[in-house]
């Protein structure tokens, strides 16, 4: 765990190209803006205005998947197309509040007294298993998890979710979430780098998303023992 953490370290500390350092810079911009968002949403709770909290919090909802994905987008085919399902993905999920509320109006769905069980590690997988499946080769798999997962995380820190157990509702204080914020970024871009090649239709290694995450260690334990140079490793990242 160790070597995979500093590996991903590593990945971020010095970007090589412009448009890697364009990658950060966004990030940091989005990630910047999605805090004034949710300073922006807390006081619309406070005061009570709940269409204007609704509003704020799909947008800070919004700018924090995009401030996560922004690191990969130089190692993905398709960038629009990932940035837009990070995003999409984020407010998206929202939609089980619908479903658990039974109702389409605002108040019913934002006094719930907690977030639907929907709200779970379990939807990234099955989700991120669907999108490898029904579009290989697309890195759509891994703008939804980088969207769903940013999501998730920021419940942690304004209620809760029922992260693992639907009925034990995780809650965890800002700076704790921003740090995990970060990391899964840090993740999706080394993931990108690493684990994608968007010059091919098909990836080269059918394991969905989730599952192959928890292969990560291994792999880069055993790229480590190659002799070969990181460009011939990773000959789309040029």
């Amino acid at each position: 765990m160790l070597r995979v953490a500093r590996a991903i370290f590593t990945e971020f500390r010095s970007p090589k190209t412009v448009h890697e350092r364009k990658g950060i810079a966004a990030a940091v911009g989005f990630g910047l803006l999605a805090l004034a968002l949710d300073q922006l949403c807390d006081h619309f709770k406070r005061t009570g205005q709940k269409p204007q909290e609704a509003l704020s919090d799909g947008a800070a909802h919004i700018a924090t998947a995009v401030a996560v994905a922004m690191p990969a987008t130089p190692f993905v085919r398709d960038k629009r197309r990932f940035v837009v399902t990070a995003a999409l993905s984020a407010v998206a999920i929202d939609l089980d509040h619908v479903i658990a509320a039974r109702s389409t109006h605002l108040i019913p769905c934002m006094t719930m007294p907690q977030r639907p069980a929907s709200h779970s590690v379990v939807t990234v997988g099955v989700v991120s298993y669907l999108a490898e499946r029904m579009l290989p080769g697309t890195q759509t798999d891994l703008g939804l998890v980088l969207g769903l997962g940013s999501h998730l995380l920021r419940d942690l820190a304004t209620g809760g979710a029922p992260l693992f157990i639907p009925k034990r509702i995780v809650a965890i204080t800002r700076p704790p979430v921003a740090t995990m914020m970060v990391t899964l970024g840090f993740f999706g871009r080394w993931y990108a780098r690493h684990m994608l090649n968007p010059q091919r239709r098909r990836r080269s290694n059918q394991t969905v998303l989730a599952p192959e995450a928890l292969l990560v260690g291994s792999r880069v334990l055993r790229a480590r023992r190659l002799p070969t140079s990181s460009t011939a490793r990773r000959p789309w990242a040029a």
